[in-house]
């Protein structure tokens, strides 16, 4: 080989990395500028008219809202039904519940409360033809809350944590019997309270 074909062999090989990079920044620059391309075609650089601007839109919402409600004078049906809906309220069985505690003579006597923050007539409502769920299924309620009373020992009803138990577990049984009749998937009964409470 000659001189000359060595200076070419290495001159060639410095020439594709050029060709390579060249192919390269063509590739980008074409990307470039398809895209730049479409977002004139689409509109983009445009200047939008006020009324698609956003904060202009914003601006005008937020003044008709504060137009409608000076105009309201307070609390609109709407906030006053929300409020509504978070406000606690009380169910007492009319009949108290009267058992034999388990291993004992003694007799107990209670009235049971519950609350709830589901709406009161959906709940409680005891009128004839749209009764609420624990009226309901008030047989089945009060069954269940027996078969629980009538387990309690005496021992059982010795101290506070031991009635709290008690009420948790009334609590549950009366929310299982809703969840089961009334297909709801959340507990309903908020808490479980003694009206009145006697063992003799």
């Amino acid at each position: 080989m000659s001189e000359t074909d060595v200076e070419e062999e290495e001159g060639g090989g410095k020439g594709g990395l050029v060709k390579i990079i060249l192919i390269v920044l063509g590739v980008l620059l074409l990307v470039a500028i398809t895209i730049v391309g479409t977002l004139f075609a689409v509109g983009f650089f445009d200047e939008k008219p006020p009324e698609e601007d956003p904060e202009v839109v914003l601006e005008e919402m937020e003044a008709e809202i504060d137009q409608t409600a000076e105009g309201m004078g307070g609390p609109s049906p709407l906030t006053a039904e929300i409020e509504q809906k978070f406000l606690i309220s009380y169910y007492v069985f009319a009949d108290a519940f009267t058992v034999n505690l388990k291993g004992s003579r003694k007799v107990m006597q209670a009235k049971i409360g519950l609350s709830t923050y589901y709406d009161e007539a959906t709940m409680f409502n005891e009128e004839d033809g749209a009764e609420g769920w624990v009226p309901r299924h008030l047989v089945g309620i009060r069954a269940e809350i027996l078969k629980v009373l009538r387990t309690t020992t005496e021992e059982q009803l010795s101290s506070a944590e031991s009635e709290k138990l008690l009420l948790e577990e009334i609590r549950m049984v009366v929310n299982e019997t809703l969840e089961k009749f009334e297909k709801t998937t959340a507990a309903p009964i908020e808490e479980a309270y003694f009206t009145e409470f006697i063992v003799q």
